[in-house]
């Protein structure tokens, strides 16, 4: 879930640190706890403009991981559990689908709120089975993870620069 935060260091975005290539979980838990960090501030804030930014980083942090997971991580784990990987998917399938309803959407709309509140529930019911349920079975399957941190890397810091260019051609059109 990086962000465009530091483009001349590719995989460290929102991380503020070098991908753990050796230890890909600990990236995705990274990325679970600025989602926690994120929606909790969005929660408890009475400030519209608060809300709005926390929203607008909510829903690109979440764009992201999915990405991560769904095209590198996934694929590369799913002999340990298929059944509860395919049950990711179609939690991630919903979550695509609502990230897609809100970014159609002004987030000054009355009902951006309660969807916010919807995706936010489903997001941490999701990150709750991941790291209660799959990333300890994952841990004692002592599967090496480090190519699959590698290419979660490289897929990251693609996702950072495409981010970086397709913002850069937005400002240009200005």
């Amino acid at each position: 879930m990086a962000s465009v935060n530091d483009s001349n260091n590719p995989g460290t975005g929102s991380r503020g640190s070098a991908f753990p290539v050796d230890r890909p979980v600990e990236a995705l838990i990274r990325d679970h706890n600025l989602v926690r960090k994120l929606a909790d501030k969005y929660l408890n804030s009475d400030h519209p403009e608060v809300k709005k930014q926390c929203a607008t980083q909510i829903l690109q942090a979440l764009h992201m991981h999915s990405q991560l997971e769904e095209s590198v991580f996934y694929p590369a784990v799913r002999a340990i559990d298929p059944g509860m990987i395919a049950h990711f998917e179609q939690d991630h399938q919903q979550v695509d689908d609502m990230l897609a309803s809100l970014r159609g959407m002004s987030l000054d709309d009355q009902r951006t709120d309660g969807l916010m509140r919807e995706l936010i529930k489903m997001v941490m019911d999701h990150v709750q089975q991941e790291e209660n349920d799959f990333f300890p079975k994952l841990e004692r399957a002592g599967m090496d993870l480090t190519q699959v941190g590698l290419q979660m890397a490289a897929f990251e810091a693609n996702l950072v620069h495409m981010q970086a260019q397709a913002s850069d051609q937005g400002m240009r059109r200005r």
